[in-house]
Order: C-alpha cells, then sequence, then structure tokens
C-alpha cells in the first residue's frame, strides 16, 4: 500500500512538473510570437484587402475631384501628373543612346516609361503625347526597336493595380508588363506573375500626396488630401529568390560606402523599398534562368529600378546605375562591362524626364566625350 502511494504521489508530481514546463513554453512562445508581430509590418491577411485600385472594402475611383492644374490633377483618392510630356527632349535622348551605343559597343535600349494618366478617363491626350514621344524618338533610329514601348503591355492589364494612386511610380505590379517588354524583345522566355509570392508590406502616403500637402495651403484643399485613403504596397518576389545586393552610396561626408544587404527592404514601402533611393549603383544577384552568357546593365531612375524582382530572375548579375546619382558611369562604364560581363543596356526613365538633362547626370558626360555640343539640352 505505501509503494502504491509512492508510485501516486511520484506520478502527481510528474504531471505537475510536465504542466509547468509547457505553461512555460507556451507563455515563452506567446510572448515571441507577441514580439515579431510587433516588429514586422507584414500581416498576411491585408493582401485581400485591397482591390485593383489599391482600395478597401470594393471601391471604385472616386469622381470627385479636389482640384486641377495645369500640370495636376487631384481626386478624393488619387493624384497623377499631366501636361508635363515634352518633344524637345527627344533629339537630345536620341544621342544619348546613340553614343551610348558607340561607346559600350552593346545592344543599348531605351524604355520611356508611361505614368498614371494615360489610363485616366478623360485625359485620353496624355496617351496620345505618350505615343507621340516614343515614335518620334523610333525615328531618330535606323533600327526602331531601340525604344522598348511597354503601354501596350500595359494596356492588356488596366483593370490591374499598375500605378499607385499617391506616388509618381507604376507599382511592382506595373513593372513587371514593363520587363515582359525587355525579355520579349531580347529573347527570353517571358515570365509568369503567378511565379511569383505576393506579399502587402503596410501601407503608406506617396511623394505627389505628401508633396501636395506641403504645395496646398487652403484649408478645405488640405483637408481632403490629407484624409485621402493610403496605399497598400505590394511586393513580388519569386521564393527562389536570393534578394541580395551590394549597394554603393555616399555618406554624409561625401565618401562612397557599400553595404551588401537586401535588394527589396521589407520595413519599407514604395519605390524606397526596392534597392534605395539615394544610391549610386547596386550590383543585384540574379538566378541567371535565362541560361545565357552576360549580363544587364540596368540605367533606370525610380520607377526603372521597380522591374528589378523580375529582371533578377534571368540574368546572373544585374548592374543598376542610378541615373540621377550615378556621375561616374560613363568613366568606369568600360570596367564595368568586363567585370561583369554585361551583354545588354536598358535605360528605363519616366517618359516626362527622359532626355531632360536636369534628370541625367549619369549619362550626361556621353554628350562631352562624343564631341555633340550642338544638341539640345532644355532643363
Amino acid at each position: 500500500m505505501k509503494k502504491n502511494k509512492t508510485a501516486e504521489l511520484f506520478l502527481v508530481l510528474l504531471i505537475l512538473t510536465v504542466m509547468s514546463v509547457g505553461v512555460f513554453i507556451l507563455q515563452n512562445g506567446m510572448e515571441k510570437l507577441q514580439n515579431v508581430k510587433q516588429q514586422s509590418v507584414y500581416v498576411p491577411e491585408t493582401r485581400d484587402l485591397y482591390n485593383n485600385y489599391g482600395l478597401k472594402n470594393d471601391q471604385s475611383l472616386s469622381k470627385t475631384r479636389i482640384l486641377e492644374t495645369q500640370d495636376q490633377v487631384i481626386y478624393t483618392d488619387r493624384i497623377f501628373n499631366i501636361n508635363q510630356i515634352s518633344e524637345d527632349h527627344i533629339s537630345y535622348a536620341a544621342d544619348i543612346l546613340k553614343a551610348l551605343q558607340e561607346k559600350s559597343g552593346k545592344d543599348a535600349y531605351i524604355m520611356p516609361i508611361p505614368e498614371r494618366a494615360v489610363f485616366e478617363s478623360g485625359y485620353e491626350n496624355e496617351k496620345e503625347k505618350y505615343n507621340n514621344f516614343t515614335e518620334k524618338l523610333e525615328a531618330s533610329f535606323t533600327d526602331p526597336s531601340v525604344v522598348l514601348n511597354p503601354l501596350s503591355e500595359l494596356e492588356k492589364h488596366q483593370s490591374e493595380y499598375l500605378y499607385f494612386r499617391t506616388e509618381n511610380s507604376w507599382t511592382m505590379r506595373g513593372a513587371f508588363y514593363g520587363a515582359q517588354v525587355i525579355f520579349g524583345e531580347l529573347g527570353y522566355d517571358k515570365e509568369n506573375l503567378d511565379a511569383y509570392r505576393e506579399y502587402v508590406f503596410g501601407t503608406f502616403e506617396g511623394n505627389l500626396l505628401l508633396e501636395a500637402l506641403k504645395k496646398y495651403t487652403t484649408d478645405e484643399i488640405k483637408r481632403d488630401i490629407g484624409n485621402m485613403e493610403q496605399e497598400p504596397f505590394y511586393i513580388y518576389i519569386n521564393g527562389s529568390s536570393l534578394n541580395r545586393e551590394e549597394l554603393t552610396l555616399e555618406n554624409k561626408e561625401g565618401q562612397l560606402k557599400t553595404l551588401k544587404r537586401q535588394m527589396i527592404q521589407f520595413n519599407s514601402s514604395g519605390s524606397h523599398a526596392v534597392i534605395g533611393s539615394d544610391y549610386e549603383h547596386s550590383i543585384v544577384e540574379g538566378r541567371g534562368k535565362g541560361q545565357r552568357k552576360g549580363n544587364l546593365l540596368l540605367i533606370a531612375d525610380a520607377r526603372g529600378k521597380m522591374m528589378i524582382s523580375y529582371l533578377s530572375e534571368i540574368f546572373e548579375k544585374v548592374y543598376v546605375s542610378n541615373i540621377y546619382e550615378d556621375a561616374d558611369l560613363i568613366q568606369n562604364l568600360d570596367e564595368i562591362l568586363e567585370k561583369y560581363n554585361i551583354e545588354y543596356i536598358v535605360w528605363a526613365q519616366d517618359v516626362t524626364e527622359t532626355g531632360n538633362i536636369s534628370y541625367m547626370r549619369a549619362l550626361n558626360p556621353l554628350l562631352k566625350e562624343g564631341g555633340m555640343s550642338d544638341v539640345g539640352t532644355d532643363p
């Protein structure tokens, strides 16, 4: 009897010990889970909260216009620019590309990226202006295929969330269709967007909205702009992507420093999350699915770099030059082409800035070297 009681007591103590350990593990696990929730901006459930306009609750785009000026239109849920495409910049853009082709000896292409206005009802003339720009640019070359026009590809998918509502850029989804045009011209198989993982990393207020809040001081207008719904930032990345880059930027002392980090920053949003903003250049590690020799030099603005998630799938390396900041690109071009085995060059930039000397710091030295001083350089 005594042995039975001892055994029962031992069993009770064992059960209590196991329960205590279990409670401790559960509490510790819950604390870790709470910490992860606090640290992460990614909430999977939010992905389905937004429709193809980047709006919640199945809202359609607003028809209520807050303000329209000579160069901008503001609705209660979106902002976009108008009347900013200038054909005066075409000749400079053409001469720059010709000089780039001659200096590099590589296949070089230019992609003027259309803005949101081309798909806005009532502003069909913006699409006409874009087409006129690209057609006249094509006419500057014996081979018009060097001008990559993504508009027709975008038109096939215009019911999708292609452009931000408050940021002057296409989304990563819109950029996917731009990349498809590049793949098609270079002879690569086109990508399937379904093969990419889709995430939503928080919401943000884009540069157009923030600038409008500073620009317009009337209380009513400022209030309406301030009440504009924030938009989600969708990230598309292949599950096998290396998501690694070697980023070179200028520090506060004016010295260049290099960082090895993630190509897409999951704690940021908008175009700032992709490669960064105030950088000189980045060497992005790719997967090389294209299975060909030769890599890509992408000379891009904030919109062009949004294609990097897809371009890095095809090439083993993509050298991304910030067209706004990379003043040493042309000086170092021969070395870059050889070191990174560059076979193709794509210059991708907002159509309103393409050929505008004020937004082409990386490429402007080409004309100085080429001696084409007679080319117009309208700011």
